[in-house]
């Protein structure tokens, strides 16, 4: 009899059962795939933390938090200088129209939250950083705090320290049902049967398979990362290149980090996607999505040729309203979950976890309402 069954251990299941070992809990962690796998939504070299949070000003707290508990696990993880950090404090650089929706909502985060910022004309942005083309009427608003996080790393140092406090793994591993009680749960896999005393479902593109009644939509859309190799050096960290947000007149936004090896320079849509199975999912290159970023390239970057050097699939889950959704299970107050993270949620892994493991120990956080399955129902 486990005390808690964590169903994926992705971002968030990861996090989750690192959590609860701290804790001191006996904890099972179920993955269909291997452990630290490339199939999900938990990969991809790397992920953007900030706290000047343009989607909403709630989730500005949680950022904070965040990087006190990245740095937390950062310096369990990082036991000698050959290991790489988990977390590069490069500055983020959002950019956009003044009433543009990133613009719009990092003022009122900023405004809300006492976040100073440094703001630049387009004209200043492109002497500090020659490699970019701005529209004149474009501003773009500096976090230098901000950066990105290594998202591999990110989760098998969770695991990791999970690990060494006891946690238990069944990778390679599918979860057919399970069933709840007041006092128990029972999971029922292709390995086995586990019993625990509660559950967490942190499955990512899988939670509406295991989520069955609950009354939430989640739809799952395919996200092509893609690496170039450009005719210019600005871009690497090593040269000091930021976190790049740029949100286009017509709406589409995109997402720049810097080339950290030869792969090259990540640039991916953080708009748009096609909805997808993630049972079923195509990961062959998107073609359209392709000729978005050429042409995203020519217009923003000062270069003569790129060139793809590696490309990638993952998949956001979408809730209906792009934001998370973190509660109980309504028939169970033993069964917690976190999905439809929308696209924005990794940096978010450690914060989500604790408060998992804290409803699950009877604690609550009025500070996490505004991502409640009870919003929906409104």
């Amino acid at each position: 009899m486990y005390d808690l069954i964590v169903i994926g251990c992705g971002g968030i299941g990861s996090a989750t059962l690192h959590q609860a070992a701290l804790k001191g809990w006996n904890v099972l962690g179920i993955e269909q795939f291997g452990l630290a796998h490339n199939k999900g939504s938990s990969h991809g070299q790397t992920r953007i933390i900030r706290k000047a949070y343009f989607e909403h000003p709630s989730y500005v707290p949680l950022a904070e938090e965040a990087f006190d508990r990245w740095d937390f696990l950062n310096k369990r993880h990082r036991t000698r200088p050959d290991i790489h950090p988990l977390f590069e404090q490069t500055g983020v650089l959002q950019i956009g129209l003044p009433d543009s929706e990133v613009i719009v909502g990092v003022r009122k985060s900023c405004e809300l939250h006492g976040l100073q910022l440094e703001e630049f004309s387009a004209d200043q942005i492109m002497q500090r950083l020659p490699l970019l083309k701005v529209e004149s009427d474009h501003v773009g608003l500096f976090e230098p705090e901000a950066g990105f996080l290594r998202v591999e790393h990110c989760v098998a140092a969770h695991l990791a320290q999970a690990k060494k406090r006891g946690a238990k793994f069944a990778g390679e591993t599918r979860v057919q049902s399970w069933t709840a009680n007041a006092d128990s749960v029972r999971v029922v896999t292709d390995g086995g049967n586990f019993d625990a005393r509660r559950l967490a479902i942190c499955a990512g593109a899988w939670s509406g398979g295991h989520l069955g009644d609950v009354p939430l939509e989640l739809k799952v859309i395919a996200k092509q990362q893609n690496w170039y190799q450009i005719d210019r050096v600005e871009q690497k960290l090593v040269n000091d290149f930021p976190v790049v947000f740029i949100e286009q007149a017509d709406g589409e936004q995109f997402y720049c980090l810097p080339e950290l090896d030869s792969m090259g320079m990540k640039v991916a849509r953080h708009t748009g996607g096609r909805v997808v199975d993630a049972d079923t999912l195509d990961r062959n290159v998107d073609d359209d999505d392709l000729q978005r970023n050429g042409d995203f390239l020519e217009r923003h970057f000062v270069h003569r040729k790129h060139r793809l050097v590696h490309h990638h699939t993952c998949m956001y889950t979408m809730s209906p309203d792009g934001h998370f959704v973190v509660d109980f299970h309504p028939a169970h107050r033993n069964v917690a979950f976190a999905a439809g993270l929308s696209g924005h949620g990794f940096k978010f892994a450690p914060v989500l976890g604790h408060r998992i493991v804290e409803m699950l120990d009877g604690g609550s956080d009025p500070s996490m309402d505004f991502l409640s399955l009870k919003r929906f129902s409104k």
